[in-house]
């Protein structure tokens, strides 16, 4: 029960960390004039539609030369079926701030047939020009942890599949020595001549105990003192009788 129990605390504490992935939609930085951040604004909101327009119709590839304007229609691209059609825009959400001293940053925020949101721009004070533009969309909590639970599952169950396929291929290291064991031993019979074979099992046989073989190895004895001119077998003992391996 305990392993269950913080098995189960675990994956809460993974779901509920994937799920703080809400974006912040005010950014900090220094005030504006009014009447200049009236006039951005007014420019934010015509970027905005001019690249929504541009992406719908497909007109990306005549934008190539402009990275910030291709950053833009790749952005709307990925958060377009979230949003649906833009509808117009919340003036509650629109602001204009400074982060330093030669950059603008515009927020306007817009009416979604399906998702509202808010849109990131950041202008040059100097010459004017965009230097970068973000989509973002605002989703619900639900909507937010259905999120979160498909990354949690999604995560966990790669990690899953990874270690069972390393459990898997490990086990197969077992065939692979016993293969090279087996290799190596046929190699070796292979290089022993019968002569060595035969020398080797003879040091391997263990000598006969002749206490009970009395009248053998009087016998035995008997015929050597008789091949070597002697007629008592006196002088020598025979401890061990093998069988010859020479026909």
């Amino acid at each position: 029960m305990k392993k269950w129990l913080a098995t189960l605390g675990i994956i809460t504490c993974v779901f509920g960390l994937t799920g703080c992935g809400a974006k912040e939609t005010k950014i900090t930085g220094d005030p504006v004039d009014s009447s200049v951040e009236s006039q951005l604004i007014s420019f934010g909101e015509s970027y905005v539609t001019g690249v929504a327009q541009a992406a719908d119709a497909g007109q990306a590839s005549a934008y190539a030369d402009n990275d910030a304007i291709t950053a833009a229609i790749e952005s709307y691209d990925s958060v377009k079926e979230d949003i649906g059609t833009i509808q117009g825009f919340r003036s509650d959400d629109e602001y204009v701030v400074m982060p330093d001293d030669s950059t603008y940053e515009i927020v306007i925020g817009y009416d979604g047939s399906d998702h509202d949101g808010y849109v990131t721009l950041n202008v040059d004070s100097t010459s004017g020009t965009l230097t970068s533009m973000q989509y973002n969309v605002n989703y619900s909590f639900g909507e937010l942890m259905e999120q979160a639970g498909l990354n949690t599952v999604l995560g966990m169950g790669t990690t899953f599949v990874i270690l069972i396929l390393l459990c898997l291929l490990i086990s197969l290291f077992k065939f692979i020595p016993n293969g090279q064991t087996k290799k190596k031993a046929a190699a070796k019979e292979e290089d022993v001549t019968p002569e060595q074979a035969l020398s080797e099992a003879a040091e391997e046989a263990p000598a006969e105990d002749l206490t009970d073989d009395g009248e053998l190895v009087a016998v035995i004895a008997a015929a050597i003192a008789a091949s070597e001119g002697k007629r008592t077998t006196s002088g020598f003992q025979v401890r061990s009788i093998r069988k010859s391996r020479n026909r």
